[in-house]
């Protein structure tokens, strides 16, 4: 994901460690098994133009429709199915001519249905964005799609669907219109219900019914209800570790993360090609982000992978703003002193090379962001984009360079100190100084320990993540709050790099071995009171007390018979397992770490404990006279040892 070369290189006070970076030029610790093998997929266009348009054959009485949810069997054209795979749409408007019907379907590339009507009454509230139709027709022909798995690209004549009121073909223009009940009801379970958290979830989730999209009547209204004030926390979100994801699974990412006080996610992407299965778990965020309400996406365009040298490059990242800049799934800000118009977060990882084919840096990201035809479609429905990337280099030059260009600054790499000492405001203040615009987001995160060998991303090291590093740094936060305009959390589910808040779940990119078995949903739980003084400038009250402990599962120089050795600043960590306890009133608490043992004083508030580690299991108690009130015992699920097998410089965390 990141190089140790590109958090050293903007960092003027860190500049004497520059001899160690050779072996950290690793740049792609992003990409696994998934995003790797198609972020070189070439790029076509979309079928549909900007008006329903006739089709290229010689029955030109057939019309492009909408794409539609439609799961086998069809429930939406059900009379007759084509007996045999068809290869375009040309085939299938053919077939369904020949059987006298007005109506046709392609979908999962191959399959043709034809009938007289739709059988669904309320077919309206399926339609769904044009790039879930995008699996290549088998004909090969360049440019031609055939609808996509459970989703079928309609075909029309003789007015066959404007009786059905379809947003593209009322309006001219493709929609995204209300999910239907049964999307939503695949809704996982909560996993921090299953730890024994106190957040309610509700057991019944409604939809909306709402009416099509239209564009607004002034540049002022928008069809958002995602609106954040600048005080917004959004969380990064790997899109190559959720291959398997369903709709449900990014609804229920979307509960707990508002659960916690998370307004939105930060979607790192690093594949956009129409045939991308990246494209696809996209939309369903965009898609759950709307179905759920007060809760947006943004981008995070990944510059390690994504390709930045010629106009062709960019016509990915203008594709994506184009398509969900305007959704109603997208996370907004309100608008700038003096616009009309509300801001979406553009971010990036890296990139501050990049020229997309033109004469300097500057140009090349103007022309991705500044393009007229998105800057044109975000206004028509009251929004503009505010670039805010997340860049390693070029600090000190950014006021001159790209002033006017880039509306604010991103410090991916706030969330960690560079050495055995606690993290500071240091490298804030530093890039507050040089910042080229008005807003200013940086970083929060748990943990960073990544332990890939030569013959894999090469990446093996750690950052130090002691000192109850996430609480410690959300209170710097809170303290520096009106300097900082939005917090990303580093990250909901980078478990490559052992930063994750989020549940285990998803694809992970081979980090199995140091990331099964140690939760972090600890952490999670933990943010909803730490966002909310953020957000407010107050700390909540405490009534819901907590007690959180965690701990690494073998001594910093413990030897492992591990091929990919101890991983490099190993030594700027402590043996010593940590606590935060949540108190509403005075008690005390115990902390229990093999034969080591100790009772300490607590008061009300948030108070912070450390006991050295011994071999065995840990446990936290708080009591009150003599009464335990909360008892966390992991029991067997966790054992610290003196001789582990391989290293693993990860945290497993417990909470009550």
């Amino acid at each position: 994901m990141k190089t140790l070369f590109h958090v050293l290189i903007g960092v003027n006070f860190l500049s004497s460690c520059s001899n160690t970076l050779a072996s950290f030029s690793e740049p792609h610790g992003r990409r696994n098994r998934h995003n790797r093998l198609d972020h070189n997929e070439s790029r076509s266009v979309p079928l549909h133009s900007s008006n329903p348009r006739q089709l290229d054959s010689p029955l030109s009485r057939w019309f492009e429709g909408p794409c539609v949810i439609d799961g086998p069997p069809s429930t939406i054209l059900g009379a007759t199915l084509s007996k045999q795979l068809v290869a375009s749409p040309q085939e299938c408007t053919s077939y369904c001519d020949s059987n006298s019907l007005d109506i046709a379907g392609l979908r999962n590339g191959s399959e043709c249905f034809c009938g007289p009507s739709l059988n669904n009454e309320a077919t309206r509230v399926r339609e769904v964005s044009e790039e879930e139709c995008s699996s290549p027709c088998i004909s090969e022909i360049p440019q031609q799609m055939c609808g996509g798995p459970d989703r079928t690209r309609l075909f029309g004549r003789n007015g066959a669907l404007d009786r059905y009121g379809f947003g593209f073909t009322r309006i001219g223009q493709p929609i995204t219109l209300p999910l239907l009940d049964s999307d939503l009801s695949s809704a996982v379970h909560d996993p921090l219900q299953s730890e024994a958290t106190s957040h309610d979830q509700e057991n019944v989730f409604q939809v909306p019914n709402l009416p099509p999209v239209a564009p607004p009547q002034d540049s002022t209204s928008s069809t958002s209800t995602t609106q954040v004030p600048v005080k917004a926390i959004i969380a990064h979100h790997m899109v190559g570790n959720v291959y398997s994801y369903s709709l449900g699974s990014w609804i229920n990412d979307i509960r707990l993360a508002k659960s916690a006080g998370i307004d939105g996610f930060a979607l790192n992407l690093g594949s956009g090609g129409p045939k991308s299965w990246q494209r696809k778990r996209i939309g369903d965020a965009f898609r759950a982000a709307e179905g759920v309400g007060g809760f947006g996406m943004v981008f995070s365009f990944d510059m390690t992978v994504l390709r930045c040298d010629s106009q062709e490059d960019g016509d990915i990242l203008r594709d994506y703003l184009m398509t969900w800049g305007p959704h109603p799934g997208h996370l907004t800000l309100p608008p700038a002193a003096g616009s009309p118009y509300q801001r979406i977060l553009v971010s990036t990882f890296a990139g501050e090379y990049c020229t997309f084919g033109r004469g300097s840096v500057r140009d090349g990201w103007l022309s991705v962001i500044t393009d007229p035809a998105i800057v044109s479609r975000l206004n028509s429905v009251g929004r503009e984009i505010a670039f805010v990337p997340s860049w390693f280099a070029r600090v000190e030059a950014r006021q001159q360079e790209f002033s006017g260009a880039i509306q604010g600054d991103f410090f991916w790499n706030g969330g960690w100190p560079y050495g055995s000492h606690d993290v500071d405001w240091e490298a804030d203040a530093y890039r507050l100084r040089y910042n080229p615009g008005p807003l200013y987001m940086t970083s929060v995160s748990p943990a960073f320990f990544t332990h890939y060998g030569p013959s894999s991303f090469n990446k093996n090291w750690i950052y130090r993540s002691d000192d109850w590093l996430y609480a410690s740094r959300w209170e710097m936060l809170v303290d520096h709050r009106d300097e900082v305009s939005c917090v990303e959390i580093v990250t909901w589910n980078d478990y490559g790099e052992s930063s994750y808040i989020g549940p285990i779940e998803g694809n992970q990119p081979n980090s199995e071995a140091w990331v099964n078995g140690f939760p972090h949903l600890g952490f999670l739980d933990m943010t909803a009171y730490y966002a909310q003084a953020f957000k407010t400038g107050t700390y909540p009250v405490i009534r819901d007390e907590k007690v959180y402990i965690w701990s690494r599962p073998h001594p910093r120089d413990a030897d492992a018979p591990d091929p990919v050795g101890r991983p490099n600043f190993w030594d700027w960590t402590e043996d010593y397992l940590w606590a935060l306890v949540f108190a509403a009133s005075d008690g005390e608490f115990t902390l229990i770490s093999g034969s080591n043992s100790q009772t300490f004083p607590v008061k009300s508030g948030v108070n912070k404990f450390k006991l050295p580690n011994a071999p065995g299991s840990i446990r936290g108690t708080l009591t009150r006279l003599g009464v335990p009130v909360l008892d966390v015992n992991p029991k067997s699920d966790f054992d610290f040892s003196l001789h582990p097998r391989n290293y693993n410089f990860n945290y497993f965390m417990a909470y009550k």
